[in-house]
């Protein structure tokens, strides 16, 4: 599932930096440098976030942040070059649900968006992915209980452990790199050694489903790791 986010921000480098900071495998960012751009896209596509620049919002009286809060739930962001209380309150009642303004670092900007990214997640579950998988009658993940079965018997996975088995489960076949995994399972700013994370968890996985003869993750070399098609768990 790619996640959209509408960046408008009338500075086109400060708008693409930003948008160079959250793009990621699974998170589209669209750049908007005038308040007619934002609202067209706005009515065009979907987001799960906004990023507003602070003083574009207040030279129309905040009039963007409340149209779009009044025709959508999705969690807005607005970023602002000083620290100002009282345009801080007036954008609060007009709608915004975060507002950082400097001296902030980037790291504290991009922890704040994926903050709000999962707050919108957690509110708007997608239906698409909720399927049982099963794979003969070894292996079957229930995402409704996040339930994992191997021979009938139930696996004790931790949350992540479940996502990410979920995650390529659901996508047989299609090689993902660690950076991909970590994007699409963690969805969060990376904090240490993004491989070596996934690298841990997928170590985990395995020990926990090697009960059976088959092999369920597999290894691309010098790129990653695939969950195994049906053709091969026959065989």
């Amino acid at each position: 599932m790619i996640n959209n986010i509408l960046i408008v921000n009338h500075n086109i480098e400060e708008a693409k930096s930003i948008k160079s900071r959250l793009a990621s495998s699974n998170t589209n960012a669209v750049c908007a440098y005038t308040i007619e751009e934002a609202l067209d896209a706005f009515s065009r596509m979907n987001f799960c976030l906004v990023v507003l620049d602070a003083a574009m919002s207040a030279s129309d009286d905040h009039n963007i942040l409340k149209a779009m809060r009044e025709a959508k739930t999705m969690p807005i962001l607005l970023l602002s070059s000083h620290a100002d209380p009282n345009e801080r309150v007036h954008a609060f009642n007009a709608g915004a649900h975060a507002y950082m303004g400097r001296p902030y670092t980037d790291e504290e900007c991009l922890a704040q968006a994926h903050t709000l990214m999962r707050l919108y997640q957690d509110m708007n579950p997608q239906s698409e992915l909720c399927y049982t998988l099963a794979f003969g009658k070894d292996l079957i993940i229930d995402p409704d209980t996040r339930q994992v079965t191997l021979q009938g018997a139930e696996l004790k996975l931790t949350r992540k452990e479940y996502d990410l088995l979920f995650w390529l489960a659901s996508n047989p076949g299609k090689v993902y790199s660690c950076s991909q995994l970590y994007d699409h399972v963690w969805d969060e700013f990376a904090i240490g050694n993004v491989d070596e994370v996934v690298k841990y968890h997928i170590k985990s996985l395995r020990r926990k489903l090697t009960t059976t003869n088959a092999e369920y993750i597999k290894n691309v070399w010098g790129i990653g790791y695939r969950f195994a098609q049906t053709a091969e768990l026959r065989g």
